[in-house]
């Protein structure tokens, strides 16, 4: 099995109990569990049985045909049947990948629904049924004989929109579950917030043993994100299906932003002036999307697709100009804040990538992956400049100290890594590429990272709930932060 990032999986436990107990929403169909497919028994578009007469095409143009079938394939189809993840050996992101075909042979005969394969494996009879565990409603399963039967036109940009979010209805957290999902150190250094369980800690830096200052929160589920504005005077904090704005002074909540949110909202940042913020949402296993909220009235400015995957990592360069993004499809993206429009993609690794960040001056940007590859790539170029480590770890959390002179790389099986002196890779080892430096295992699962702006202090948050604190100056594990 190949290396899995550690932080879709949290979230993937955090919420599937909420995801299985949701209810309908009045807009669209719920789509199946994120864990449905996997717990399948039988070969995906097996063989069907004798199908039911199918009504004629709707009058309604084709172009409104084409999306209502479509947006059936992308919302309750598409996770079990995408790039690096081929059920059956069936793709549905191209139309010529869909009528190739499976492992069980063509699933769609153009003009005949009735004969389409994949028409009557959604039938309630259909064998092997699919989705999985859940019935489409009749009026779904008619768009798919419609479009079939004007033999499947297409329209990609129906992939490039936001579902319609569904109602769902969350659980507690269980009170042994109280995981460390993120950190954010105050732009002062003074403060470090903890994102544990479904609340935020925060924890004075500034004073002897580190005492607890405050603890934010009033949602249900697991916090999945926190960050500081640049005037360390507000905190945005990430749960499911939205996000809110704390004011640190009065320690209230001063906003939520909710609209039109699909899932975990699994990293955010402040833009540059404190006005808006920008969210990495998404359903978990399908297409990842950057929301940009306004900060003065929680409206919603722009949505756009940036990943076919969650997005697991997102952070605003210094100057506040360009935003990176990295995600489970295995890319890391660089937007234009300004147009929202892409700049650059920089591909080359073969799993998750956990982490991106950028280094002081944003010329290079570093990324961490479940493939056990930690890059460094030149911004301008594209290229990649060093690959760092020993592919012996898969990452699962990156950091890079504000003074760019460190990279701190964490693993899932507890394990932190510091690189500096980082040279662009002349076909030497990649141990001559920087002075890497290994400090003391933890022995717990690590989720999130960050290190300080000098560089002397690094904090490391675990599954288990704890928080780690490494002295980088003399490379010691000190203990752990008292919750």
């Amino acid at each position: 099995m190949k290396p899995t990032s550690l932080l879709p999986a949290a979230l993937g436990l955090l919420f599937c109990d909420a995801i299985a107990a949701q209810t309908p929403a009045t807009t669209t169909a719920p789509k199946p569990a994120s864990g449905s497919a996997k717990t399948a028994t039988k070969p995906a578009l097996a063989t069907a049985t004798k199908p039911a007469a199918v009504a004629a095409p709707q009058s309604h143009p084709t172009l409104e045909v084409t999306k209502q079938a479509l947006r059936v394939l992308r919302d309750e189809c598409l996770a079990c049947h995408k790039p690096g993840k081929a059920k059956g050996g069936l793709l549905m992101h191209q139309r010529e990948k869909l009528l190739e075909g499976g492992e069980n042979g063509a699933v769609v005969e153009l003009g005949q629904a009735q004969k389409s394969l994949l028409w009557q494996v959604l039938k309630d009879e259909g064998d092997a049924h699919m989705p999985p565990k859940k019935q489409l409603s009749a009026a779904q399963i008619q768009s798919i004989a419609d479009w079939i039967n004007l033999k499947a036109p297409w329209d990609a940009s129906v992939f490039d929109e936001a579902p319609k979010p569904r109602v769902v209805a969350l659980k507690e957290l269980p009170k042994t579950l109280q995981p460390v999902l993120a950190l954010a150190l105050s732009p002062d250094q003074k403060q470090l917030a903890v994102a544990r369980a479904n609340r935020v800690q925060l924890v004075a830096l500034d004073q002897p043993n580190r005492p607890l200052l405050a603890s934010l929160g009033d949602q249900t589920e697991a916090v999945s994100a926190v960050a500081f504005s640049r005037d360390g005077k507000w905190l945005l904090v990430g749960g499911f299906q939205k996000a809110s704005l704390w004011e640190l002074a009065s320690r209230q909540k001063k906003l939520e932003l909710r609209a039109e949110l699909l899932g975990p909202i699994n990293a955010l940042c402040f833009s540059a002036d404190g006005t808006a913020a920008y969210l990495a949402d998404g359903e978990p296993n399908s297409a990842g999307f950057i929301r940009q909220f306004n900060l003065q009235n929680a409206s919603l400015q722009a949505t756009w697709k940036a990943h076919d995957d969650s997005i697991l990592s997102l952070r605003l360069n210094t100057k506040g100009d360009l935003l990176l993004s990295a995600g489970a499809d295995r890319m890391a993206r660089l937007w234009q804040c300004s147009t929202r429009t892409l700049k650059g993609t920089y591909e080359g690794h073969t799993n998750h990538v956990a982490g991106a960040c950028f280094n002081a001056d944003a010329t290079q940007i570093a990324t961490a992956g479940a493939d056990r590859e930690l890059k460094v790539w030149d911004v301008a170029s594209r290229e990649q400049d060093a690959s760092l480590g020993d592919k012996r770890v898969s990452f699962s959390a990156l950091d890079w100290s504000p003074d760019g002179k460190t990279l701190a790389a964490a693993t899932d099986k507890g394990g932190l890594y510091l690189h500096s002196d980082i040279k662009k890779h002349d076909g030497a080892q990649r141990s001559e590429t920087s002075k890497e430096r290994k400090l003391p295992p933890c022995g717990q699962p690590i989720t999130t990272v960050v290190i300080s702006a000098d560089s002397q202090w690094v904090y490391a948050g675990s599954f288990t709930g704890t928080v780690q604190v490494y002295n980088a100056a003399k490379g010691l594990l000190e203990g752990e932060l008292k919750l």
